[in-house]
């Protein structure tokens, strides 16, 4: 009797392993809007969805830095307050920086390697910036 329960138990397995598959359907490449990732800063600080067409602002004793957010079709703007050199992940694009801290604190952003690309004193203007080859942010 075992031998036959075996043999009907395999023979149950091959009948429904291939309509599972035939199920299934056919293998798709990931939309964009499922596969889009937000870009995040580590270690974590605030940020805000800015619409399309708007420019950031940043108060006072911040560094803002603004990333186009894909996942969520909108700008993301950073509230860089905490002293500390924070590490980019998936930050693609240009978009907009502004130093808004107090006694004339420096933001600087750095390469794959450490080096420095470039520095903001403290102003009131919002320059581009290009985040492609940007890998941190150091806010002091």
């Amino acid at each position: 009797m075992r031998p036959l329960r075996s043999l009907l138990g395999a023979v149950a397995v091959m009948a429904l392993v291939p309509a599972s598959v035939l199920a299934s359907g056919p293998a798709r490449a990931a939309s964009s809007a499922t596969s889009a990732v937000s870009p995040t800063v580590s270690p974590a600080a605030p940020s805000q969805l800015v619409p399309s067409g708007s420019h950031i602002t940043c108060d006072t004793g911040y560094f803002c830095a603004g990333v186009w957010d894909p996942a969520a079709d909108q700008w993301r703007v950073f509230f860089l307050y905490t002293c500390n050199r924070y590490h980019l992940s998936n930050w693609h694009g240009t978009g907009e920086v502004m130093n808004s801290q107090t006694d004339n604190a420096q933001a600087t952003t750095y390469g794959q390697n450490g080096d420095v690309i470039e520095t903001f004193p403290v102003s009131t203007d919002a320059p581009d910036v290009d985040w492609e080859p940007v890998w941190s942010i150091r806010n002091c």
